[in-house]
C-alpha cells in the first residue's frame, strides 16, 4: 500500500507541467482531492482487512470514492478548467476515465455484496478496485502529463 502511494506522490511531485507558458508543479484541486481520495481509500481498505468489513472502514473508503467523484467533476461543473491534453494521449485519458467509472461501479457492487458473515467476496473486490484504481491514476498521469 504504501509502495503505490508513495510511487504516486513521486509522480505527482516530480514532474512539472506548462501551464499559460510557464512551467509549474502539479497543485491543481482536482489533483490534490485525487491523491487524498486514493490515500484514504488505501487508509480504509487496509483497516478493512484487518477488521472483516467494519463499518468504519466501510465509511472511510465511501468518502474517499465521493472525493474521487467530486475531484472527477470539477471541470465539469466548470469550478477547474479542463486539463490541455495532446491528440495523441486522448484515447489513455478516456482509458483512464472509464477505468474511474469502473472503479465507482466496484465499489457500489462490493458494498452491496458485503455480509459480516462471509466477507470474502467484499474483500476480493476491494483488491480489485485498490489494483484498477492505482492503473487508473498511473494511466491518467502519464496521459496528462507524460
Amino acid at each position: 500500500m504504501w509502495l503505490q502511494v508513495a510511487i504516486y506522490f513521486r509522480i505527482f511531485w516530480d514532474q512539472p507541467y506548462v501551464s499559460k507558458g510557464k512551467r509549474t508543479f502539479m497543485t491543481r484541486p482536482s489533483e490534490l482531492l485525487v491523491i487524498a481520495a486514493y490515500s484514504l481509500f488505501l487508509a480504509g481498505s487496509a483497516r478493512s482487512f484487518r477488521t472483516g468489513g467494519a463499518l468504519a472502514s466501510r465509511l472511510v473508503m465511501s468518502v474517499a470514492v465521493l472525493l474521487d467523484m467530486l475531484a472527477a467533476l470539477l471541470p465539469s461543473i466548470g469550478l477547474q478548467a479542463p486539463l490541455p491534453i495532446p491528440d495523441e494521449r486522448k484515447p489513455l485519458i478516456s482509458a483512464a476515465v472509464l477505468a474511474g467509472v469502473f472503479v465507482w461501479i466496484l465499489f457500489g457492487t462490493a458494498l452491496a455484496v458485503y455480509s459480516a458473515k462471509r466477507p470474502g467476496r467484499y474483500h476480493a473486490l476491494v483488491l480489485v478496485i485498490e489494483i484498477v484504481w492505482f492503473l487508473d491514476l498511473i494511466m491518467f498521469l502519464y496521459g496528462a502529463y507524460g
